[in-house]
């Protein structure tokens, strides 16, 4: 690698002279990029189905190596208890015995083991043993193996064995295994899987820890899978996040002892291992392609300087000089190959070669043109498409010397022309300049008009506001009116109302005084009994009539009253009259003022408009007085100038 590197390094600099080939290098480094790529892609597709391949079977190989542990346990567990049916444990008194067999023979905390008599009481247990339930009749029958889901217990392997003494059963036998974390480790050892046991949906015991090394006890299986293994009783391969890692994964139903599924067996591997051994095909393959690249590229840089580098050079030397315009320097010594790239360098001298002899032929002619001879003809034979120059010569000379006579002629009537159009300027400015100053004189006029008729608008829109004060005032003076002839009314309704009372006071004066005359008539008839009582006949009498007289005068007075109301109501109905038609002509001279106002304000706008337009054609006009002095100049330097080119034309009149 280092000696490819170095002889790259050596190439570098002359291959960096050649564009094209560094294109050629590129365009073949691309293509062997591209295939190196769609041939690792396919390696790496065909990488990660095999290794996906791999892991599913492992996963399904670990499956069945946990499942035949399982049975090989039941199979130990079986042959233990025969071993210690061997013994005669069925009499009390016997538990030492039994204790010290099952302390040397098993004695962990995984298995438990359990005899019962024909009733099912327990005569001898281990220490660990904590099973709550117990079919009887089924262990008497021939027992069980397999899982279980105790009440109190949980989860256990279990072997249920009757117990038989010459043809007769005297009792049953319980071995069991609590399948914990520890015995799932040992598992993982002998397979390299994450294992576990779950009961139902939840994990019993595993061998998944997260990151603080917690194993993953009480988590729970995903629900799709859990649908597909625990109630359709079906296997599952495929792929599952667990604790934020993704695993490949493999779940079995796990029926219990009388067929139902109680949970499930798992075994998974972890992705970042596959990933691992992605990564480093990755790797490898990468290396070899780069490899594999750089010896390419070595090969094809010695065999383009060879071939296409050292000529490319060459011919852009050549190129170079042409793109300069040094078509005298010599030809180059350099060898070229017999071959397409060596015929066009020798046909590209030769191009040069007969351009030279051109291009100097043309700077003969030309030169002899500049001096003013028209009838100058090339010294060199034009070939192809270059008789089009000798052509092109000869039709330069004819119609230059036409030309020319033109510009002479026309040159004269340009002269003539601007000498017309600069005195036409000359009179436009000085219009222009007369009507700017008509246009201020007018402009400040409109000025003092605008600011006139703003003041006007000004003092209506004041006369507008007191009018409608003064509207407000009369209407609110019209209402007090209204108020006050209320008032008299009800001043009316009141004396109406006291005539009344009045008139009952002359009532009761009236017969107040008849009852008088009465009681001084009984008074006289009952003689001296009766005087007293004629006294008061008298004073009441006298009282009714004074009565009567003051209620006369009350009544008086009351009319009076009443007739002056009358003639109050009168003036004041006169006065609300009158009062309505001054409202009403406030209201027509609010209106006539708010008219005026509203012209006035539109009259101040269109002044303004009037002014700003005023403005502009002010504007336009001394733009047209500039144009028209800067025109009367440049006709003025026109004419000069015509004046030189018609001597400068002179020289080439043949």
């Amino acid at each position: 690698m280092l000696v490819i590197t170095a002889r790259y390094y050596i190439l570098r600099k002359e291959v960096s002279m050649s564009r094209i080939g560094l294109k050629l290098i590129a365009v073949f480094m691309a293509g062997l990029i591209a295939a190196v790529a769609v041939v690792n892609t396919i390696a790496m597709i065909m990488a990660t189905s095999m290794i996906r391949t791999v892991v599913k079977e492992g996963n399904m190989s670990g499956l069945k190596t946990v499942q035949s542990e399982l049975a090989e346990e039941i199979f130990e567990l079986r042959a233990f208890i025969e071993m210690m049916d061997s013994f005669d444990f069925t009499l009390r008194g016997n538990e030492e015995n039994a204790d010290l067999f099952w302390d040397t023979s098993y004695g962990s905390d995984s298995e438990y083991a359990a005899f019962f008599d024909t009733e099912g009481n327990v005569y001898w247990h281990s220490d660990n043993y904590a099973s709550a339930d117990l079919d009887l009749n089924r262990a008497l029958a021939g027992g069980w193996n397999g899982f279980i889901d105790d009440s109190k217990a949980g989860l256990a392997l279990e072997v249920c064995m009757p117990i038989k003494r010459d043809g007769s059963t005297i009792g049953v036998a319980i071995m069991g295994l609590y399948i914990d974390n520890e015995w799932l480790d040992e598992r993982k050892e002998e397979t390299g899987l994450e294992l576990t046991i779950f009961k139902e949906d939840v994990r019993f015991s595993t061998t998944i820890a997260d990151a603080n090394g917690n194993r993953a006890i009480g988590t729970k299986m995903a629900e799709n899978i859990a649908k597909t293994v625990l109630t359709e009783g079906k296997s599952y391969e495929g792929e599952a996040n667990i604790l934020g890692q993704n695993y490949y994964v493999a779940y079995e139903p796990m029926p219990d002892i009388n067929g139902n599924i109680i949970g499930a067996y798992f075994a998974g591997t972890s992705s970042a291992e596959s990933d691992s051994m992605k990564v480093q095909l990755i790797i490898i393959t990468i290396a070899a392609a780069l490899v594999v690249a750089a010896l390419s590229v070595v090969a094809t840089i010695i065999v383009n300087k060879k071939v296409l580098i050292d000529p490319i050079k060459e011919a852009s030397k050549l190129a170079e000089d042409m793109s300069l315009g040094q078509l005298r320097k010599p030809n180059s010594d350099f060898k070229f190959a017999n071959d397409e790239l060596g015929d066009f360098m020798r046909r590209l001298e030769d191009t040069k070669n007969q351009l030279n002899n051109y291009i100097g032929d043309i700077n003969y002619v030309l030169s002899e043109m500049a001096t003013g001879d028209f009838t100058v003809q090339p010294k060199v034979e034009y070939i192809g498409d270059f008789v089009d120059i000798k052509e092109s010569f000869n039709e330069i000379e004819d119609s230059l010397s036409s030309i020319i006579g033109s510009i002479g002629s026309s040159s004269r009537d340009v002269r003539s022309g601007s000498s017309q159009i600069a005195e036409g300027s000359q009179t436009l400015a000085d219009g222009t300049i007369q009507q700017a100053a008509a246009i201020e004189e007018l402009s400040a006029s409109i000025n003092d008009i605008a600011e006139k008729v703003q003041q006007s608008a000004l003092n209506a829109s004041e006369a507008s506001k007191i009018s409608t004060q003064t509207a407000d005032k009369i209407t609110f003076q019209n209402d007090e009116v209204k108020n006050m002839l209320g008032a008299m009314d009800e001043i009316k309704e009141k004396s109406d109302q006291i005539q009344n009372i009045i008139q009952a006071i002359d009532d009761i004066a009236f017969q107040t005084n008849i009852l008088a005359l009465n009681a001084a008539i009984e008074a006289a008839r009952a003689g001296a009994a009766g005087k007293g009582f004629a006294v008061v006949a008298d004073e009441v009498r006298n009282l009714a009539a004074k009565s009567a007289e003051s209620a006369r005068q009350t009544g008086d007075l009351i009319n009076a009253t009443i007739e002056a109301v009358n003639k109050g109501t009168v003036i004041a109905e006169s006065t609300a009259e009158t009062m309505k038609q001054v409202t009403a002509l406030s209201v027509q001279t609010n209106s006539y003022i708010s008219d005026i106002t509203v012209a006035t304000e539109e009259q101040t706008k269109a002044i303004i408009q009037v002014k700003v337009g005023i403005d502009r054609i002010s504007q336009v006009v001394n733009q047209n007085s500039a144009t028209a002095e800067q025109t009367a100049a440049s006709c003025e330097e026109l004419s000069t100038q015509a004046a030189v080119l018609e001597s400068q034309i002179k020289r080439f009149i043949v």
